[in-house]
């Protein structure tokens, strides 16, 4: 063969062999399997089925989604009939699926719940709807006790891993848990049970000939509200028995509770009897609380042996699937039991409590749709106590308060939740919240605060909840009124402050309605009632201790104190010296600075121009004042806010402390003097002058001899000096810096 004839021919191959593949997957394209084909369960255990299963992905441009699974056991019409509301699984069953796998749990299984299983899905593709064929067998078989040499052993049909059992031996628990058993009395009877499941025993059997037993027809009976039940079990014993009765146990199903049988001949709606070997209980007109487990004991037989579980049911509206169309609801409801009887019954519907809608023993479902405020109830046929709670189509609530006044903090304050659908609605309470979220407040028809506090102050609206949907009322403001509580107290910019700052105080506070203020000043009352005290321009008379009171009519609060503390730049230095005169040379001198000043100042010298003081400190001393100690001493003042100087002139001789006023006043006071001292100079010469020339003209005529010792007696009257001691204290001193420069100079002569 030529190699193009080879290549035609693996061509071909390979197009006839892609084509089968493409037809197998075409028609694999909706499918499924299960995990196992059979499970065994038994009785009173879990069992798990599990599918995986497959579907196109898309289907003429469209995405294929799964709206529906489901797990069945029979249809009807060829309709399966999902398990999850058949009244023979409820409360048994648990659904998870996730992607493409399914799993279905069943608790507590019963033998009735033995058959085929099969799981469907449905999807949103026309025709979309897969049932994977097959199924999953269960059967449901009991414990059973085989005798081996020399004791018994606890069987079970199904594989178990590991079991554990519990035996019972003539109605009472034996400690001991092993897999065989040597039994001692030959009339003893023994039953076991799986650990966890003890309801659940094998039938007795006796080690000898004859036993004393206790054998129950029926392990549960589910009963209707309103019928008669006959509890019955059948008994041996190997001699004669001396008390028998039936009890139950005192608070529900809890065993561990029971110290005493309740004898219930007690009341009148029991009866007990024996029949052929039979002892009967039988119950009239059962109500709910006849609900319970139930137990035969004689004086022989011990009484930890699992009895007959009675479960007495009344109709209940359920709803498959409810759709709301403008002010109606359609929904396809369907009659649940919580348990299954074992009679084929009649189911009866009825809108508003009177019209008939429907009975049939075929089919228990029906679809009715109600307009708001009408109710729909269902019944089994011939059980007139069945009759269930009415389901209403929703109307809105309302929301009532307990009072209508000002609602008031501490106090007492319920709501309450009014709806039109007394019986079989759900009560919600919610509270406006500032997201989009609401939170949940609580349930019931009553949301009560016991001591209603500022914080519960919001919008708040309840809910009503069916099966069939829910309903809103419309919100009511709760507004809490309480007096003042402090939420803030400050001082801006700061309690520390410099003078001639702006200073705002303000005292904040959570109150409602909202509160006046007042403020006070080391206890005394200021003007205003803002919560903003302002200063324009802080001074130091405004310094002081500070605090607030905010109130209204339902109380006040007193606020801490804040002590504003004003600070400024020091005030012009005062510099005084000790001693103040007569101060000679080689003496001391006791310089003292002092400023008022906030915060207090800290005090330098500096003499003349130096720019490194000579000391710190409010005083200053000089030891051994000599000619050089000469000059200007400057004190500076200073703080964090500035400073502040005034200067000190000292000079040699006499030592005095003089201000600059005071030195003008003596340069005035000696200049006073000479001035008057040159007018009496003046007022002698023209006196002297005068009488000189009064002289030349008497002499013309009288002729004095004595004028030469009159002059020189005047001479020696009126004596001029160029160092008069007027004028020794006089100093007109000069610094080399210029007095503008300081706040204050004094001059201070030695």
């Amino acid at each position: 063969m030529s190699w193009t004839a080879q290549k035609d021919f693996v061509i071909f191959v390979i197009l006839v062999f892609g084509l089968q593949v493409s037809q197998s997957w075409e028609a694999s394209e909706w499918g499924g399997k299960y995990s196992q084909e059979t499970i065994c369960g038994l009785t009173g255990t879990t069992v798990i089925f599990n599918c995986s299963f497959w579907y196109p992905q898309t289907h003429d441009g469209h995405i294929i989604t799964v709206e529906k699974t489901l797990w069945f056991t029979k249809s009807y019409n060829d309709r399966p009939e999902d398990l999850t509301i058949d009244p023979q699984y409820t409360d048994r069953l648990d659904l998870n699926c996730q992607g493409n796998s399914c799993t279905l749990s069943i608790r507590e299984l019963r033998k009735s719940d033995e058959g085929k299983y099969k799981f469907k899905f449905i999807t949103n593709a026309p025709k979309g709807e897969h049932t994977v064929m097959s199924g999953v067998t269960l059967n449901v078989t009991d414990l059973s006790i085989k005798m081996v040499v020399f004791g018994m052993r606890c069987h079970s049909e199904c594989h178990l891993d590991s079991p554990s059992y519990i035996w019972y031996e003539n109605g009472g628990k034996k400690k001991d848990s092993n897999f065989v058993m040597i039994p001692e009395p030959d009339y003893a009877s023994y039953s076991c049970a799986l650990r966890g499941h003890e309801q659940h025993l094998s039938p007795p059997v006796c080690w000898g000939t004859s036993c004393d037993k206790v054998v129950y027809l029926y392990k549960s009976i589910c009963a209707l509200k309103g019928s008669d039940v006959d509890i019955a079990c059948t008994y041996s014993h190997h001699k004669t028995v001396r008390e028998k009765s039936w009890f139950r146990p005192d608070n529900g199903n809890t065993w561990e509770v029971l110290l005493e049988g309740w004898h219930l001949h007690l009341d009148h709606r029991y009866c007990s009897f024996d029949k052929s070997s039979q002892a009967h209980l039988q119950i009239e007109n059962v109500t709910e609380n006849d609900s319970a487990e139930y137990r035969f004991k004689f004086s022989e037989w011990g009484s930890d042996l699992p009895g007959t579980t009675l479960t007495v049911t009344a109709a209940q509206v359920q709803v498959i699937k409810a759709e709301k169309r403008g002010s109606s609801t359609i929904a396809l409801l369907s009659c649940h039991l919580s348990c299954s009887p074992e009679a084929r019954l009649s189911w009866c519907w009825m809108r508003n409590g009177g019209q008939n809608v429907k009975c049939s023993k075929m089919k228990k479902e029906q679809k009715i749709t109600l307009r708001h405020g009408e109710h729909i109830t269902c019944a089994v046929e011939g059980y007139p106590l069945s009759v269930s709670l009415p389901l209403y189509a929703l109307k809105a609530p309302r929301v009532f308060l307990s009072h209508k006044s000002e609602i008031v903090e501490g106090h007492l304050l319920t709501l309450t939740c009014i709806a039109d659908t007394p019986t079989s609605s759900r009560h919600r309470w919610y509270k406006k919240c500032r997201t989009s979220d609401c939170e949940v407040m609580g349930y019931g028809e009553k949301l009560v605060f016991s001591s209603i506090q500022s914080s519960d102050s919001a919008e708040y609206f309840c809910a009503v909840e069916n099966d069939l949907g829910e309903k809103m009322s419309q919100s009511v403001v709760i507004d809490v009124k309480y007096a003042p509580k402090f939420s803030n107290y400050r001082v801006i910019p700061s309690n520390v402050t410099e003078e001639g700052q702006p200073v705002n105080l303000i005292c904040s506070s959570d109150a409602n309605p909202a509160a006046s203020y007042t403020w006070y000043k080391d206890q005394t009352m200021l003007q205003g009632s803002e919560r903003f005290y302002v200063f324009n321009s802080i001074s130091t008379e405004d310094a002081g201790s500070y605090y607030c009171k905010a109130h209204n009519k339902y109380g006040n609060v007193i606020s801490s104190q804040v002590v504003v503390d004003v600070q400024y730049v020091p005030r012009i230095p005062s510099i005084s010296a000790r001693p103040c005169s007569n101060i000679s040379m080689g003496s001391s001198v006791r310089l003292t600075c002092t400023s008022d000043a906030n915060p207090p100042a800290s005090y330098f010298w500096f003499k003349d121009h130096e720019e490194s003081p000579n000391s710190t400190g409010a005083v200053f001393n000089i030891i051994n004042f000599q000619l050089h100690n000469e000059g200007a001493y400057h004190c500076e003042a200073r703080n964090v806010r500035g400073s502040r100087r005034a200067t000190l002139l000292l000079r040699a001789e006499n030592f005095r402390s003089w201000s600059q006023g005071a030195l003008t006043a003596v340069a005035v006071r000696y200049s006073t003097v000479g001035i008057l001292l040159i007018l009496l100079i003046v007022t002698v010469l023209l006196f002297w002058k005068k009488t000189r020339s009064k002289g030349r003209m008497h002499s013309k005529f009288q002729p004095n001899t004595n004028e030469d010792s009159s002059r020189d007696q005047l001479k020696e009257r009126v004596a001029f000096s160029e160092h008069s001691p007027i004028y020794a204290n006089v100093t007109n001193d000069k610094t080399d810096q210029d007095e503008d420069e300081y706040d204050s100079v004094v001059d201070t002569v030695i």
